[in-house]
Order: structure tokens, then sequence, then C-alpha cells
């Protein structure tokens, strides 16, 4: 069986195998009366059902009673446990695993994971440091930083070069700086700003302050020259520098459009409050600012995060989504140990050039060429919609696109009325080929199959 990597952060724990990340499930927990959800569907309640949704048993991860009765949950642990059997059966996770952790994890936190996932379907053979595993690869420097953004915090842990290991030696946390703090704020800015412009309040109704905040990734990820039409290489335009300086943010509600402008600049100054305590705290990890910044991912479209941080020539680097899962399968062999006596890695040799490209040498898997509909095949093209391909009740809206980044094919921004393999679909889900995608109500189907031509 593939080992697969489970790389916890409650942004988004994350499932990889060698041909990238498979599943990200965010530490939500929707407990409403006897309906319990996980992960994307629990976050996408998490303004419609505020009451009876949870966030915080992954970075309070312990055996203390909770505060008040939660179904049938005695503590932030039973929950954690409740969503690891959750993304184990949405992502098949079983067999053997590599374990990632954050440097935020204390022991007691590390043993009760253990414990948790000795109750799993899948069974850990190894864990390491997630900013070790980040970095090992990715810089020659003596001394590097690795930069992680959580629910709850930002997660900065410091490692050097030691004998010819990377060794991680300090771990800071950044509290009030994590996304649920960050997303808060931006949304406050933006509210105001829908009030001002357009007369109209989001967060008067849970349902357009959870499209609010739903909307918020996708906005920020958005290229400025994309936004109006702009084009790379082209001579600068009226519309080209609108995208430039303002994100242009649309709502429906009650069939009506409503939108509001709000200058790139003032979504930068909103968050510098944030980027001032994470500077201080890098202050002290590294006082003489020679360590280079590793950034996951998950702060690159934070705005204003480059101009704050990459100040001093160049010592940024983004890390891609699969950088942690990437390196736990090229590393395995340093990283597995017994089952009944599995040890943290804090410190790990660099593979020289001849054991990293024996490593890294992996046979992907065929991938999807075609669509299955009936007995007909289409070809799969990026930006194809799922209006075309499902057809559901009449009237009924079928949300989803599949995407192609010319290696994997991926279906995006998916709701809960598609299913893969009989699974809701996640916002960003990689596509196999075998796969097949239906309407929950199972009125239609179809599978994603590979047109081979000649021998292969």
């Amino acid at each position: 069986m593939t080992l697969r990597v489970l790389e916890f952060n409650d942004a988004g724990l994350r499932v990889s195998d060698d041909s990238g990340v498979l599943l990200s499930s965010p530490g939500y927990a929707l407990v409403d009366g006897k309906r319990i959800e996980f992960g994307e569907s629990a976050r996408k309640e998490s303004r419609l059902n505020p009451l009876n949704c949870y966030n915080q048993f992954w970075h309070k991860l312990n055996l203390d009673p909770l505060a008040r009765p939660v179904a049938h949950y005695r503590h932030n642990a039973d929950i954690a446990f409740s969503h690891l059997q959750n993304l184990a059966g949405a992502s098949g996770l079983a067999g053997d695993v590599l374990l990632a952790v954050p440097g935020s994890f204390s022991r007691q936190q590390l043993a009760i994971l253990l414990g948790l996932i000795k109750q799993c379907s899948f069974r850990a053979v190894g864990i390491v440091d997630a900013g070790l595993a980040a970095a090992i690869d990715q810089t020659h420097s003596d001394s590097v930083i690795h930069a992680d953004l959580q629910l709850h915090q930002v997660v900065l842990s410091k490692l050097t070069r030691q004998g010819g290991e990377l060794v991680r030696e300090g771990v800071v946390q950044v509290p009030g700086t994590g996304w649920v703090n960050l997303s808060d704020s931006l949304l406050q800015l933006m509210n105001g700003a829908f009030i001002q412009q357009a007369r109209f309040n989001p967060q008067h109704n849970a349902e357009s302050e959870q499209m609010l905040l739903d909307g918020l990734p996708g906005w920020l990820r958005e290229d400025p020259l994309a936004a109006l039409g702009g084009r790379s290489g082209a001579v600068p335009g009226a519309d080209d520098e609108e995208a430039r300086r303002n994100l242009l943010v649309s709502l429906r509600h009650n069939n009506s459009v409503y939108q509001a402008r709000l200058p790139r600049s003032a979504l930068h100054t909103r968050l510098q409050p944030f980027y001032q305590k994470i500077q201080q705290q890098l202050a002290q990890l590294d006082p003489e600012g020679r360590s280079r910044l590793l950034v996951s991912d998950r702060l690159q479209h934070l705005p204003g995060f480059n101009e704050e941080f990459g100040r001093q020539g160049g010592r940024v680097s983004i890390l891609d989504a699969d950088a942690v899962g990437a390196a736990c399968l090229r590393y395995h062999d340093a990283l597995r140990s017994a089952p009944e006596a599995v040890h943290f890695v804090t410190r790990l040799r660099r593979l020289d050039a001849h054991d990293a490209a024996k490593h890294s040498h992996v046979a992907h898997a065929p991938q999807p060429t075609h669509v299955l509909i009936g007995h007909h095949a289409r070809p799969l093209i990026d930006g194809l919609p799922l209006e075309r391909l499902l057809t559901g009740i009449a009237g009924q809206v079928i949300n989803g696109e599949i995407t192609g980044d010319g290696e994997h094919h991926f279906l995006r921004n998916a709701d809960g009325s598609v299913l893969i393999n009989g699974v809701a679909a996640q916002p960003l889900h990689r596509l196999q080929l075998g796969d097949r995608l239906q309407l929950a109500d199972g009125s239609q189907h179809i599978e994603l199959i590979r047109v081979q031509h000649g021998v292969e």
C-alpha cells in the first residue's frame, strides 16, 4: 500500500502521497443535534450556525473537560479523534502513514495525538517536525526560519545547520495572528465598504456573512491584472491600473448583486498590526536578520505580506502546498520507526545528490484524459463546468468546474451537491483515474477514464 503523509495544521489537515496533496480538511466541527460534520462542510456553516461550530480542538488539544456539553464528546481530544476518523474515511487513509506536526505541539499533545491514532484505521510509522520537513531541501543557509499560518496563530520555527544536519533550534508561537483573526479583521473592513458604497450590511444576515467569509480566500488570491482583463506584458491601461489599486468584491443576496471596491493598500494597512506582532517575534528569533525566511503557501496571498517581510533583499521564499508531504516521502527511510516506538524527528541530515535523485524518482499513476458520460467520452479540458456534464433536478444549480495544471486535473469550487466516489467534494479536490462524480441525489454520474493511443 502506498505510503502517505498526514500534515497537522488546523488551517487544513493535509493528506499527501507521491502525486501531491490528496485532501485538505480544516479543523472545524459542526455539532447540531444528531448532525455532526467536519472539515470544509463544517467551516461553511461557521457563520450560519456559530454556537454549534468549533475550531479550537486541535489548537487546544487536551483531555480537559469541555466547559459545556458538546454531544457525546468529553474533551477536545474526543472531537479531534472524530475529525481524524472523518478525514481517514474521506481520503481512504489506511496502512502506514508519516505524521508531520507543527512545532507548537507540546509533548503532552504529541502523546495524546499518538494515542488517538492508535485507535484509527491507519498506522503511524514516523513523526517529524513540519517546519524541519519543509526546510530540509529548500536552502543551504546556515540558519532558516519557517513560518506557517494556523487558525489561531502563526508558528515560527528556527532551524540551523549543525554538523551536517538541519536541527530545530527554537519555536515561537504568535497568538492572535491566525487565519480566524486575520479573516475577521478583513471581513470587518469589507463589511464597512459594503455599507458605505452599496447600503448593504453583509453581517446583518448570517447567509451573506457566510458568503463573504467563503469568498475571501479567492479574492485574496485574485491576480490584479486578471481581475479586470489586464494582460501580462501589455501596456497598462486604465482598467489594469484600477485592478492593481483596488479589489472589487461582489455578493449576490436575495436575487440582488452588491459590489464594493476596496483599495488593496487598505487591506495591507488592516493587517499591519498582525504583521508587527510577527515581526517582533522574528526579531527575537533572529536578532541580526541573517536567517532566510521560508513561508508556507498559507501565508503567500495575504495582502501586503511580501512587502512587509521581503524588504531585506530576497530573504523570503514561498513554499508549495505539498512541500511538507513531498519532503516526508523523500526522507521516509530516515523518518520511519517501529509503530510501537515512534520517535519524534527534530533533526535531519540532507540527502546527497545521488540519494536525492534516487528518492525523487516517483512513478506517477496514469492520469485521466476524458470523462465518460453514458457511452460517450468527452476530453478533459481546463475550465470545464460541471453544469455541462451533470444534469440534475430542474432548476438545480450545479457549482464547480474541472481544471488542470498541465499534470493533474482538479475539481474546484464544488458544493455539497456533488459527490466524488460517494464522498462530498472538497473545494479543491485532485481527480484520479477511475473517480466517479455524481449528484448527491444520485440522478446523474460521470466517470474519469484514460483514452490510450497506441502503446504507453
